[in-house]
């Protein structure tokens, strides 16, 4: 295993323990009175890898952990800091020196990180709330949970959905070799016959004529198309119209609200949990909704400041599930909302991926049929001359 540690006041540095499981790796280091950091299992072949993966980008979550990790073990913020940007490398050491320098200029935590792009406003939120109770690393843990459970939910869905596309793309690949390679060879051998010809052999003549005379400017429409298509993506506003138009789309708009009302409610509860009034966490948890939910995350904020409660505030905005409803009855009865909310989110995560593998599961032997039926329509195309020709020598 390989394991990112710091012993004292030392910067961080890497070892390579051999066990059996990552937990067994840490107590090891822990009893050899090393502080850990972070770890993973240790990759063949050396650290080739790093360089592919981009480790210049600052990394959030990791650096949360480090600085949880150091903190708990007695160390000040400003020790912390600079022991993580003596081990720092690539953009990571000048976002590490931005924050010190300004706690070193007298401002807190909160305002330093605020200061600074790189921090998402959750995370901003949390540590300015725990600067007034004075738990620092749990704040920092609550924030490593939300995202933890936030990357665990995107891997199941993206996860459930390689099969699907990976069949898409193989079907889509034989179906455009077959169109473009294939069939204006067949055709050849149909182009200089006389008489009338099959009308299959016909469509394959004028598709190898296309492809002859307009080849390079179909190419050329394909690539703009696509790249037209990916700098589309690339840009937040038409990203946001996708996504409202997906919104209103019946087969997906509820599967799409649950996902993103359970987002919601996790940061809302983790900033509950934090110390944060409710009125303040909804207001920086309202930023996590897409433009189709963010009227709805409003009308709750407006309903809670008017004096209603959070259950029927989110009842009256229609931004509360039957289930989560209910819940939030309970949690205003026992006086932990924080809690109840996440338990809310861990709920409607579960239902999005049982949902999501269901329609999944669905979906592949469609998918494979319609593979099969393009493919197929087009190897007939391409022998069914052949066979007609055939009949009449005959």
């Amino acid at each position: 295993m390989q394991l990112t540690v710091a012993q004292g006041r030392g910067a961080p540095k890497q070892i390579e323990l051999e066990a059996a499981s990552i937990a067994q790796a840490r107590a090891m280091a822990m009893e050899q009175g090393y502080a850990v950091l972070a770890s993973r299992p240790s990759t063949l072949g050396g650290d080739w890898w790093r360089p592919i993966r981009g480790r210049s980008t600052f990394d959030v979550p990791v650096f949360i952990e480090q600085l949880r990790d150091l903190l708990t073990a007695g160390l000040s913020v400003i020790e912390s800091l600079d022991a993580l940007r003596r081990g720092a490398k690539g953009e990571s050491i000048a976002v590490i020196q931005r924050v010190e320098q300004q706690l070193r200029e007298g401002k807190t935590l909160s305002d330093a990180l605020a200061a600074d792009e790189a921090f998402p406003p959750l995370l901003v939120a949390l540590v300015r709330a725990s600067e007034l109770t004075s738990d620092l690393p749990q704040s920092l843990s609550r924030f490593l949970d939300h995202e933890q459970r936030v990357a665990e939910l995107r891997h199941r869905l993206s996860s459930t959905a390689i099969y699907p596309a990976l069949l898409m793309g193989v079907g889509g690949l034989v179906l455009l070799f077959l169109l473009f390679y294939v069939m204006p060879r067949f055709a050849r051998v149909f182009e200089g016959m006389t008489g009338e010809l099959p009308w299959s052999a016909r469509a394959m003549v004028a598709w190898s004529q296309l492809l002859g005379g307009h080849g390079a400017w179909l190419v050329g429409l394909a690539c703009a198309t696509a790249a037209g298509l990916a700098f589309g993506l690339s840009l937040p506003s038409v990203r946001a119209k996708g996504m409202q138009a997906l919104m209103t789309w019946a087969p997906l708009r509820e599967r799409l609200r649950t996902y993103f009302l359970s987002r919601w409610y996790r940061a809302t509860g983790m900033l509950v949990e934090g110390g944060i009034p409710l009125p303040q966490a909804l207001h920086l948890a309202n930023g996590l909704l897409p433009e189709a939910l963010r009227p709805g995350g409003a009308a709750v904020l407006q309903a809670v400041n008017q004096g209603l409660s959070p259950s029927a505030a989110h009842a009256k905005a229609g931004m509360a599930t039957a289930i989560a409803e209910q819940l939030m009855l309970a949690g205003e009865r026992t006086g932990d909302l924080g809690g109840v909310l996440t338990r809310i989110a861990q709920f409607h995560d579960a239902e999005v991926s049982r949902s999501l593998e269901r329609g999944m599961r669905a979906l592949e032997p469609v998918v494979m049929v319609l593979i099969g039926l393009g493919v197929g329509v087009v190897v007939v195309l391409m022998y069914m001359p052949i066979f007609e020709l055939a009949s009449a020598i005959q």
